[in-house]
């Protein structure tokens, strides 16, 4: 982290999207846990494989005994073990690959909501940037109005008291600059958190918000069934059914094998060959009643009863997943609209505080109607720039739901 510091210091003070990934990718701790948590999965998924493997162990020891007679004994054992048929070591290994499928659909959503958090507060670094500059050009605009309204006020063309309007008006502007300076700030911190590396520079990032192009058509019911959290509850289910398989394997015996091969001798450290003595066997094992009389039967119960737990949780998620896709679908599409429509009002706004300057200078507006046309402008322009960075941030936040991260998280 220290490294990225300083090479980050040492080049340019602007950061792109690119570089925002690539960070991400190295440094953030959520993707890192994530990653982990797959790995313990995968490995757990292989232990599970032992159960198919032989067994093999390897004895070498000497022991004394006496009851009058001292004798010595020494010994080299070789046996071995082979489970042939287990019901539940089928059940287990399945279960533990379902558990892998889900631990890979929580790492998709991982990487999804790391996604979602790089471009939230890189769509938030972009707005408190442009929010800086819009708010310098309004504080501009009522300076110059400030100057306007005292010139006609020296004049005796004015009331005192919408001078000091103005003025107020000055001021408030200028504190806007100051707390959009420290919105950038707070925001540089979110970026550098959600990175996983700390900046010790003030940066700014390569961007601008805008009206991006949105074609997609979205099927909500077959869409649902992609997002994460339903995958992880189907994930659920399979386990679930698995886990009601392995509590019936009580039901069933279990076939084994096994095989030994040792050396004794009382006296020689290495016993010879001719004391040799083997054994070669095949076990049926049939519990009964080994956890109580009413173990398996309870124990089978509870399994069903948290299947269909886990089944109503699937079909809730699946439920809750629809609609709010529908939501997110519907709030893109508004967002959408409200960005063509301010743009449109900034527009007219701008041709109308034009007109009014010119009428209030020629003494045919009056103080309060060309403050009002003014306010407009300046609520147009803070309106529109908030839908621009409403629009993008909801568009990531489809992406968030769906598990797309467009290929750059890995």
């Amino acid at each position: 982290m220290f490294l990225v510091s300083c090479a980050f210091a040492q080049d340019t003070k602007i950061l792109t999207w690119q570089q925002c990934i690539d960070m991400a990718n190295q440094y953030n701790q959520d993707l890192i846990i994530a990653k982990k948590n797959l790995a313990i999965a995968e490995y757990d998924y292989y232990i599970s494989w032992n159960n198919y493997y032989p067994s093999v162990n390897f004895k070498y020891g000497f022991d004394r005994k006496g009851n009058g007679v001292t004798e010595n004994n020494w010994g080299a054992n070789l046996s071995a073990s082979q489970t042939l048929y287990d019901f539940k070591n089928n059940a287990e290994l399945s279960s533990k690959k379902a558990a892998v499928d889900k631990t890979v659909a929580q790492l998709k959503k991982s990487y999804a909501e790391v996604y979602y958090s790089i471009r939230e507060a890189f769509l938030k670094m972009c707005y408190a940037q442009e929010n800086i500059n819009l708010l310098e050009n309004i504080y501009t605009l009522r300076n110059q109005s400030s100057e306007i309204v005292r010139l006609q006020y020296e004049g005796g063309k004015e009331s005192k008291g919408n001078m000091l309007r103005a003025q107020a008006q000055k001021h408030s502007a200028y504190t806007d600059v100051l707390n959009a300076k420290r919105d950038l700030s707070l925001a540089r911190r979110t970026l550098c958190e959600v990175l996983g590396v700390d900046i010790n520079q003030d940066f700014t990032v390569n961007a601008e918000l805008s009206l991006l192009e949105d074609n997609i058509e979205i099927d909500v019911d077959a869409k649902a069934l992609e997002v994460p959290d339903v995958i992880i509850a189907s994930s659920d289910v399979q386990i679930a059914e698995y886990k009601v398989s392995y509590s019936k394997g009580s039901l069933y015996p279990n076939l084994s094998a096994s095989a030994s091969v040792g050396l004794s001798d009382e006296s020689n450290p290495i016993p010879p060959a001719d004391s040799k003595s083997w054994s070669l066997g095949v076990a049926l094992n049939y519990p009964l009643f080994s956890g109580g009389i009413t173990s398996v039967k309870n124990t089978i119960l509870s399994s069903k009863t948290a299947l269909e737990q886990s089944q109503q949780v699937y079909k809730k998620t699946v439920l809750n997943a629809k609609t709010t896709l529908q939501d997110i679908q519907m709030t893109i599409e508004r967002s959408k609209d409200n960005v063509i429509t301010y743009q449109m009002f900034l527009e007219a706004s701008i041709q109308r505080q034009k007109e009014a300057n010119i009428k209030y200078l020629a003494g045919s507006m009056e103080f309060q109607t060309w403050q009002d046309i003014e306010q407009e402008l300046v609520n147009n322009q803070i309106s529109h720039l908030s839908a621009l960075h409403n629009y993008n941030l909801a568009l990531a936040k489809r992406d968030q739901m769906l598990g797309n991260t467009n290929g750059e998280i890995k």
